[in-house]
């Protein structure tokens, strides 16, 4: 169950991203740049250098909540409020990158829409316990 209601939640966000991706970029006439689908897409040798600092993080980050939840008992307000700080300063690091170094900087108002659709995702799915999670 729990893996359907992770599919039925992206099934309900993806369509969303995207449809507020295509609205910005007609309201701010935002011309669509070509990405290729799995590739890091830096935008300069320090965005690497950053990103893939906070991966690590990231990872080191997730291997203490998954320790912290196996033997602690931890809030799902404490792992969600970590996992909004990690997605801010992801999307907020690639938006000044592309808001600073690229030829189209309105491309940073379509990273910083996904920020805030991703953040209201997870307060919600963890704030409503969308995944039915017994951790308390």
């Amino acid at each position: 169950m729990f893996w359907l209601n992770i599919f039925f939640i992206v099934i309900i966000v993806s369509p969303i991203m995207y449809l507020i991706k295509r609205l910005l970029r007609s309201l701010f006439n935002i011309e669509k740049t070509k990405k290729k689908f799995f590739s890091y897409n830096h935008i300069n040798k320090w965005h690497a250098r950053i990103d893939w600092g906070l991966r690590l993080v990231t990872v080191v980050v997730n291997f203490i909540l998954i320790f912290l939840i196996s033997y602690e008992r931890i809030s799902i307000l404490s792992i969600s409020l970590v996992l909004v700080l990690l997605i801010i300063s992801d999307y907020l690091v690639r938006a000044f990158f592309e808001w600073r170094y690229t030829d189209n900087p309105k491309e940073a108002i379509l990273t910083i829409s996904d920020m805030v659709i991703l953040l209201v995702s997870v307060i919600l799915v963890f704030g409503m316990n969308l995944l039915n999670l017994n951790v308390s």
